[in-house]
């Protein structure tokens, strides 16, 4: 064999066995992950262990949803795992539902953010694994009950507030996301308000991808392109940060700003008067009645198929 084709020969081995190292440590990570997860199992005794997949593993809002379900977990003698993607990823969302099925845990709460995610939730169902949805759902699946704040209805209240506070609207939207149904049904909400009024336009929607700098410069865009806009609508939690990050580089004061979430930044922002109302979700309460549910349902009970958690509009921070 001539000397140019063993060193084809050689680069080609190079590369299988590359290629099996690779699977071979992702498939050592899982059987590591199986045996840290056996051994969970182990040490909980009767304890019911429950897995919670959340939108992102580290996020303002999530953190909430995420406590308050440990806190139910501590105080009714069961144990809470919390999994979510390290970004916004719907695929990588799937992925970590796909995993948590296998591992066959007493009860499942996820993020219904997907129409994708239907035919996962109905094989936990199928495989005996209750299955409920929190934040955002799925009421095509078989899952036997959804905790959250009713998006469609919040969506129009603020538009609602919108047409009472703004005499000639020029709107523009950012959401968190193209594809996960709760910040659709909110766009939705709000289209549906303002579309059918006289005195109110959308002039454009862009998407953050649920995270503040993309917010930021998506408005600073949107503000570059629409000068006249004069209403700034955020569906999701970080839109409202970035939104107002835009409007100061632009110098513009003119805007009447809404947005979702009481998170701390956001309040600032509301009790500088930088935004005029903000959407009080319960993220807290939405882990603990979660988990509640779960439990009624290990117990053997029935439970609503719709539990809708606390919403309402903020334009002050001592509501």
């Amino acid at each position: 064999m001539r000397k140019k084709e063993w060193t084809i020969f050689a680069v080609i081995i190079m590369l299988a066995l590359s290629l099996y190292g690779v699977f071979l440590i992702l498939d050592m990570r899982a059987i590591h992950g199986q045996i840290e997860d056996e051994k969970i199992r182990e040490s909980l005794g009767e304890r019911p262990y429950i897995i919670m997949i959340g939108e992102v593993e580290d996020h303002a809002y999530w953190n909430l949803v995420r406590d308050g379900g440990k806190a139910y977990a501590e105080a009714h003698h069961m144990y809470l795992h919390y999994m979510g993607p390290e970004n916004p990823n719907p695929n990588d969302q799937r992925d970590l539902l796909r995993q948590a099925i296998d591992i066959k845990p007493d009860g499942l709460i996820v993020q219904g953010i997907s129409d994708t995610f239907i035919p996962l939730i109905n094989e936990a169902i199928a495989r005996g694994i209750p299955v409920v949805t929190v934040d955002s759902d799925q009421p095509d699946s078989d899952r036997i009950s959804y905790v959250g704040t009713d998006n469609y209805a919040m969506g129009q209240a603020m538009a609602r507030d919108v047409l009472s506070h703004v005499e000639t609207i020029k709107a523009g939207v950012i959401t968190g996301s193209e594809t996960n149904d709760h910040h659709q049904l909110r766009l939705a909400g709000i289209e549906s308000v303002l579309n059918e009024s006289d005195q109110a336009e959308i002039l454009s929607v862009a998407v953050s991808n649920i995270k503040r700098v993309n917010a930021r410069e998506k408005t600073y865009q949107m503000l570059r392109d629409y000068p006249e806009i004069n209403v700034l609508v955020g569906v999701s939690a970080l839109d409202v940060i970035g939104m107002t990050e835009a409007m100061d580089v632009l110098g513009r004061e003119d805007i009447y700003v809404v947005g979702f979430d009481t998170l701390k930044e956001n309040l600032e922002l509301l009790a500088k008067g930088r935004v005029d109302t903000l959407v009080s979700q319960q993220p807290y309460e939405m882990g603990m009645r979660s988990m509640d549910v779960i439990r009624t349902i290990l117990d053997g009970h029935d439970v609503p198929e719709m539990i809708h958690t606390e919403s309402r509009l903020v334009r002050d921070v001592t509501q």
